[in-house]
């Protein structure tokens, strides 16, 4: 990735800047056969993903296509994600037990289970 181009975690500041209903999510989603720690947006029942798109797309297919779970996400709201930008300087992840690495050959959460995280 060219630091030219933003993060997906940067990414999210555009929609939870625009939409008050908006919930900031950084999870695990696996993609070209690796795990990756990623960052999108949901609202209602849609998914804002500007890494992937600049429509927004179907949270069930997104969520089936990406195997996206609730143990491998963290979930903001709108206040709690600009709170954290201001507290930590940067737009995510914030949760580091669970966003270990940017990337995992493994499931993260059978990584996390056996230690090997740390």
């Amino acid at each position: 990735m060219s630091r030219n181009q933003p993060s997906a975690y940067e990414y999210c500041l555009e929609p939870a800047s625009e939409n008050s209903e908006v919930e900031v999510v950084h999870g695990w989603i696996f993609k070209d056969e690796k795990w990756i720690a990623h960052a999108w947006c949901e609202f209602a029942d849609r998914v804002i993903d500007l890494g992937q798109s600049t429509h927004s797309m179907d949270k069930f297919n997104y969520y089936i296509t990406n195997r996206v779970s609730e143990e491998r996400c963290r979930r903001y709201s709108r206040v709690e994600f600009f709170t954290l930008v201001g507290d930590e300087g940067h737009f995510g992840p914030y949760d580091k037990e669970l966003f270990f690495a940017e990337t995992s050959d493994r499931d993260p959460l059978e990584v996390i289970e056996s230690g090997e995280a740390e």
